[in-house]
């Protein structure tokens, strides 16, 4: 007995030792956290009051940990803990104003989006500003429900059910943060799911595969609380069909076109097309085929939430065009003949200029493509607004429907960066941006006069010290502009190669066709050989006069292979 009461007591000094060990001396210990956080220093701040309460209550949280982090003028990012009174505030005095304000939670808690930054820029602060924050545990709850279909008895088997998480912001709007959780019913039409708490848009669709056009059916729950364990049942309803035609506001007639309808960048019914006027759209009574008028539609609608949806329509094989109808209920479009226009003048126009860096020559027949940046629309409609063309004669692409914001732009197969530019309100205007690449740039005379109908042959060494070539183009690069005025444009674009130019012509300048030339040898006239070593993205100028060709072989004579 006393031996195992000696063990026992063995133990317990050992472990009290251990705690005194780990306790902080006074010497080092922290000061206990406070229901007040100071930012810079100061005796007249502003002041933020903060009050916690737990998302879907009304209740406040007191004694309640939470992190505040802020960036300063200089960038740097500094945090501070605080702890809530018992009226669950945490009280931010501000002596120095942050470019960032934010407020987290500690532990398995979170604090959504919507109320963890604090827009300080737009806080008037004539007196304390009042700022509510709202937090969710981090702990997950059981979801189970019934999908039913609506008129009938079927069971809705392996009808998909989302969850998709909402951030809720301080004026009751919200928005998806999150990819959606989802899963299938079974063979009954019963799901299971387990999800962590807060708010979630709920919604679920199937499709009857029983028939040829696989009818759709679907439910939508704008905003669910879920922070317990819940049950809940949908019952879908059959989308119903919309109808209409696609014009050309210009003339009226119709235009093949693509349309595609999104609720969020998940619930979305993509690639509905109107008639083409070629292809069949549709089987008559005694099986014979049916060809719509060029630009009508009619399809069913179940893909999207009925009572927010938006319409985005391109015409077919146009990246250029698009028109965006926004914040459309089916009770908006349902039963009556539409009519969506393309080309109108209520679209915004954008011409978009591409020019050299140097020189400002227009750039022809170079792809160009806009990259949404940050557009004043919805997250989940920003890559609708994704747009290309080919620039003209005058470099430019003309683009309608865009949204206001900012884009980048780029060119040659998305390969180069043209710059960036930004859309405004205005109905109609222009933006320039800049290719920068090496080139050669300049005339080329016969006589006293430029030559106008000339081809460049162009030899490349590269860095290895290989050489390829000739390569023969155009050397207006089948710009009539550029023709006329009888000035060259050669694009040179493998920087640290040496490239050998030479430019050819028929007598006296005449203009000629495939068949009269083959290469070098077949042009009677021809310059010096103007050879450029690419070591910067530059203009070179072309200074050249065309003289007889000392290589020309006349076409009744027979060429060496």
């Amino acid at each position: 007995m006393n031996i195992r009461l000696c063990i026992v007591c063995t133990a317990l000094t050992a472990l009290f030792a251990l705690l005194l060990m780990l306790a902080p001396s006074p010497g080092v210990a922290q000061a206990a956290l406070s229901s007040t956080v100071k930012i810079g220093k100061g005796d007249s701040p502003k002041v933020v009051v903060a009050t916690l309460k737990m998302l879907g209550s009304d209740k406040p949280l007191g004694d309640f940990k939470l992190l505040v982090l802020y960036k300063s003028g200089d960038d740097k990012n500094h945090n501070l803990t605080g702890l809530t009174d018992a009226q669950g505030q945490l009280r931010i005095e501000i002596n120095e104003m942050p470019k960032e304000l934010r407020v987290f939670a500690y532990g398995d808690f979170m604090i959504p989006e919507g109320w963890s930054n604090i827009p300080i820029s737009t806080l008037k602060f004539e007196g304390e500003e009042p700022w509510a924050l709202q937090v969710r545990p981090l702990k997950r709850v059981k979801i189970q429900g019934a999908i039913r279909i609506d008129g009938t008895e079927r069971k809705a088997e392996r009808a998909n059910v989302a969850f998709a998480p909402l951030d809720v912001a301080q004026d009751g709007s919200f928005s998806l943060f999150d990819e959606p959780r989802s899963t299938l019913t079974d063979d009954d039409g019963n799901y299971e799911i387990e999800l962590p708490t807060g708010y979630y848009q709920v919604w679920s669709y199937w499709a009857d595969r029983s028939t040829d056009d696989w009818t759709g059916f679907i439910k939508v729950e704008e905003k669910a609380g879920i922070f317990e364990d819940k049950v809940i049942n949908l019952t879908l309803t059959k989308g119903p069909m919309i109808e209409g035609r696609v014009i050309d506001g210009r003339t009226g007639e119709g235009v093949a076109a693509s349309i595609n309808l999104y609720t969020n960048q998940y619930l979305r019914q993509l690639r509905n097309f109107t008639s083409d006027g070629e292809f069949p759209d549709e089987e008559g009574p005694n099986g014979e085929e049916i060809i719509w008028p060029v630009g009508t539609f009619k399809f069913q609608a179940w893909m999207i939430d009925p009572n927010d949806f938006t319409v985005v329509i391109r015409p077919a094989g146009n990246e250029q065009v698009m028109r965006v109808i926004d914040g459309l209920k089916l009770s908006d479009v349902v039963g009556k003949k539409l009519e969506w226009d393309l080309y109108s003048k209520d679209m915004r126009t954008v011409d978009v200029k591409v020019v050299t860096h140097e020189k400002d020559v227009p750039v022809n027949n170079l792809d160009m493509n806009l990259l949404p940046r940050q557009l004043d629309v919805p997250q989940h409609l920003q890559q609708s607004y994704t747009a290309s063309g080919y620039t003209g004669d005058d470099g430019v692409v003309r683009y309608m429907g865009l949204a206001t914001g900012r884009y980048e732009v780029y060119g040659a197969r998305g390969s180069v960066f043209l710059g960036e530019i930004t859309v405004t309100k205005e109905a109609l205007q222009q933006q320039t941006v800049k290719f920068e690449i090496p080139f050669a740039f300049g005339k080329v005379k016969l006589g006293e006069d430029v030559c106008k109908h000339m081809e460049v042959f162009v030899w490349i060494t590269n860095k290895a010290g290989q050489s390829f070539g000739p390569y023969p183009s155009d050397a207006f690069k089948d710009n009539p502009t550029l023709r006329e005025k009888g000035t060259v444009f050669v694009p040179l674009l493998s920087r640290g190669s040496t490239f050998r130019l030479k430019f050819c012509a028929m007598e006296d300048g005449k203009e000629f066709g495939e068949n009269d030339w083959v290469r070098y040898t077949d042009f009677p006239l021809a310059t010096e050989d103007l050879v450029i070593t690419v070591d910067d993205e530059k203009c070179w100028d072309v200074d050249l006069t065309l003289k007889k060709n000392a290589d020309f072989i006349p076409k009744d004579q027979p060429k060496d292979d």
